[in-house]
Protein backbone atom coordinates (compact mmCIF):
# COMPACT_ATOMS: atom_id res chain seq x y z
CA UNK A 1 0.00 0.00 0.00
CA UNK A 2 1.97 3.28 -1.18
CA UNK A 3 -0.27 5.67 1.60
CA UNK A 4 1.32 3.17 3.91
CA UNK A 5 5.07 3.57 3.03
CA UNK A 6 4.11 7.59 2.37
CA UNK A 7 2.99 7.83 5.97
CA UNK A 8 5.98 6.10 7.50
CA UNK A 9 8.17 7.83 5.14
CA UNK A 10 6.86 10.94 6.19
CA UNK A 11 6.95 10.33 9.79
CA UNK A 12 10.66 8.88 9.83
CA UNK A 13 11.17 12.04 7.75
CA UNK A 14 9.35 14.53 10.04
CA UNK A 15 11.26 12.97 13.27
CA UNK A 16 14.76 13.14 11.60
CA UNK A 17 13.97 16.84 11.01
CA UNK A 18 13.08 17.07 14.74
CA UNK A 19 17.19 16.49 16.00
CA UNK A 20 17.41 17.31 19.46
CA UNK A 21 14.01 18.83 19.95
CA UNK A 22 12.89 15.65 22.14
CA UNK A 23 13.53 17.11 25.94
CA UNK A 24 10.47 19.60 25.90
CA UNK A 25 8.46 20.68 28.25
CA UNK A 26 4.96 18.72 29.80
CA UNK A 27 2.66 19.14 27.39
CA UNK A 28 -0.95 20.33 27.95
CA UNK A 29 -2.25 16.87 27.85
CA UNK A 30 -0.75 15.88 30.81
CA UNK A 31 0.10 19.23 32.67
CA UNK A 32 -1.64 19.31 36.08
CA UNK A 33 -0.32 19.21 39.45
CA UNK A 34 0.67 15.52 40.55
CA UNK A 35 -0.99 14.32 43.91
CA UNK A 36 1.64 14.31 46.47
CA UNK A 37 2.56 15.71 49.53
CA UNK A 38 5.12 18.03 47.84
CA UNK A 39 6.30 19.78 45.12
CA UNK A 40 8.40 17.85 43.76
CA UNK A 41 8.75 14.00 43.22
CA UNK A 42 12.29 12.21 42.52
CA UNK A 43 12.78 8.43 43.02
CA UNK A 44 15.74 7.67 45.25
CA UNK A 45 18.83 6.42 43.63
CA UNK A 46 19.52 3.64 46.85
CA UNK A 47 16.48 1.48 47.54
CA UNK A 48 15.18 1.93 50.47
CA UNK A 49 15.02 -0.75 53.22
CA UNK A 50 11.33 -0.89 53.55
CA UNK A 51 8.44 0.10 50.55
CA UNK A 52 6.47 3.39 51.41
CA UNK A 53 3.02 2.30 52.01
CA UNK A 54 0.47 2.64 49.52
CA UNK A 55 -1.96 5.37 49.99
CA UNK A 56 -5.23 3.95 48.05
CA UNK A 57 -6.05 7.74 47.35
CA UNK A 58 -3.19 8.76 45.77
CA UNK A 59 -3.67 5.01 43.99
CA UNK A 60 -6.68 5.94 42.52
CA UNK A 61 -5.79 9.25 41.73
CA UNK A 62 -3.02 8.31 39.88
CA UNK A 63 -4.89 5.65 37.84
CA UNK A 64 -7.32 8.48 37.19
CA UNK A 65 -4.74 10.78 35.46
CA UNK A 66 -2.91 8.14 34.11
CA UNK A 67 -6.03 6.62 32.09
CA UNK A 68 -6.49 9.92 30.76
CA UNK A 69 -3.10 10.82 29.95
CA UNK A 70 -3.08 7.41 27.75
CA UNK A 71 -6.53 8.58 25.98
CA UNK A 72 -5.24 12.11 25.67
CA UNK A 73 -1.51 10.60 23.75
CA UNK A 74 -3.54 8.37 21.79
CA UNK A 75 -6.01 10.73 20.25
CA UNK A 76 -3.32 13.05 19.62
CA UNK A 77 -1.01 10.57 17.99
CA UNK A 78 -3.76 9.63 15.65
CA UNK A 79 -4.78 13.09 15.27
CA UNK A 80 -1.12 14.13 14.00
CA UNK A 81 -0.79 10.88 12.26
CA UNK A 82 -3.48 11.63 9.91
CA UNK A 83 -2.44 15.77 9.57
CA UNK A 84 0.97 14.13 8.41
CA UNK A 85 -0.69 11.90 6.09
CA UNK A 86 -2.64 15.02 4.46
CA UNK A 87 0.51 16.96 4.29
CA UNK A 88 3.15 14.32 2.53
CA UNK A 89 -0.12 14.16 -0.32
CA UNK A 90 0.76 17.77 -0.77
CA UNK A 91 4.50 17.48 0.26
CA UNK A 92 3.90 19.71 3.00
CA UNK A 93 7.03 19.08 4.83
CA UNK A 94 6.30 21.62 7.37
CA UNK A 95 3.02 20.29 8.50
CA UNK A 96 4.92 16.85 8.51
CA UNK A 97 7.58 18.56 11.54
CA UNK A 98 4.70 19.59 12.95
CA UNK A 99 2.82 17.37 13.69
CA UNK A 100 5.82 14.95 14.61
CA UNK A 101 7.48 17.48 16.67
CA UNK A 102 3.38 17.57 18.85
CA UNK A 103 3.70 13.44 18.77
CA UNK A 104 7.13 13.51 19.91
CA UNK A 105 6.40 16.15 22.91
CA UNK A 106 3.38 14.04 23.76
CA UNK A 107 5.66 11.03 24.47
CA UNK A 108 7.97 12.59 25.84
CA UNK A 109 5.75 14.37 28.57
CA UNK A 110 3.59 11.83 29.28
CA UNK A 111 7.14 9.48 30.02
CA UNK A 112 7.88 12.01 32.13
CA UNK A 113 4.38 12.38 34.34
CA UNK A 114 4.48 8.67 34.53
CA UNK A 115 7.98 8.31 36.03
CA UNK A 116 6.78 11.10 38.71
CA UNK A 117 3.56 9.26 39.46
CA UNK A 118 5.66 6.05 39.78
CA UNK A 119 7.39 7.56 42.78
CA UNK A 120 4.23 8.07 44.43
CA UNK A 121 3.01 5.58 47.63
CA UNK A 122 1.07 2.99 44.72
CA UNK A 123 1.10 -0.57 44.59
CA UNK A 124 4.16 -2.09 43.02
CA UNK A 125 2.63 -3.38 40.08
CA UNK A 126 0.79 0.14 39.29
CA UNK A 127 4.51 1.13 39.79
CA UNK A 128 5.68 -1.38 37.35
CA UNK A 129 3.36 -0.47 34.60
CA UNK A 130 3.62 3.31 34.91
CA UNK A 131 7.85 2.56 34.42
CA UNK A 132 6.86 0.33 31.55
CA UNK A 133 4.98 2.44 29.66
CA UNK A 134 7.24 5.56 30.01
CA UNK A 135 9.83 3.36 29.24
CA UNK A 136 8.25 2.37 25.92
CA UNK A 137 6.77 6.22 24.95
CA UNK A 138 10.83 7.47 25.56
CA UNK A 139 11.47 4.75 23.08
CA UNK A 140 8.91 5.29 20.42
CA UNK A 141 10.12 9.19 20.56
CA UNK A 142 14.02 8.42 19.79
CA UNK A 143 15.56 9.20 16.55
CA UNK A 144 16.56 5.50 16.37
CA UNK A 145 12.99 4.12 17.16
CA UNK A 146 11.80 1.87 13.54
CA UNK A 147 8.66 1.21 14.80
CA UNK A 148 6.11 2.01 12.25
CA UNK A 149 2.72 3.36 12.98
CA UNK A 150 0.62 0.69 13.44
CA UNK A 151 3.37 -0.92 16.19
CA UNK A 152 2.72 2.14 17.67
CA UNK A 153 -0.99 2.17 17.76
CA UNK A 154 -0.62 -1.27 18.71
CA UNK A 155 1.59 -0.14 21.68
CA UNK A 156 -0.46 2.84 22.57
CA UNK A 157 -3.82 0.23 23.01
CA UNK A 158 -1.96 -2.16 25.15
CA UNK A 159 -0.52 1.19 27.73
CA UNK A 160 -4.97 1.71 28.17
CA UNK A 161 -5.35 -2.03 28.33
CA UNK A 162 -2.50 -2.41 31.05
CA UNK A 163 -3.74 0.64 32.92
CA UNK A 164 -7.15 -0.38 32.70
CA UNK A 165 -6.32 -3.91 34.77
CA UNK A 166 -3.59 -2.23 37.07
CA UNK A 167 -6.31 -0.02 38.24
CA UNK A 168 -9.74 -2.10 38.24
CA UNK A 169 -10.06 -3.85 41.64
CA UNK A 170 -10.41 -7.30 41.07
CA UNK A 171 -14.19 -7.87 41.31
CA UNK A 172 -15.31 -10.73 44.07
CA UNK A 173 -16.30 -13.40 41.52
CA UNK A 174 -20.18 -14.65 42.67
CA UNK A 175 -19.58 -17.93 44.69
CA UNK A 176 -20.62 -21.21 42.42
CA UNK A 177 -23.89 -22.33 43.25
CA UNK A 178 -24.22 -26.31 44.19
Amino acid sequence: MRSGRLTALALVVALVALGATACTPVPAAVEGPLPSGSGSVSPSLSPSPTAPPVDPAVALDVCNQASAASVAVTKIFNDQIAAIEQAAAHNDQAVMVAAAETINTQFVGVATAFRQLAALPIPAELKTVLTDIATALTQMSSLAYTGTTVDIRKKLVDFAAALTKTCTPASASPSPTV
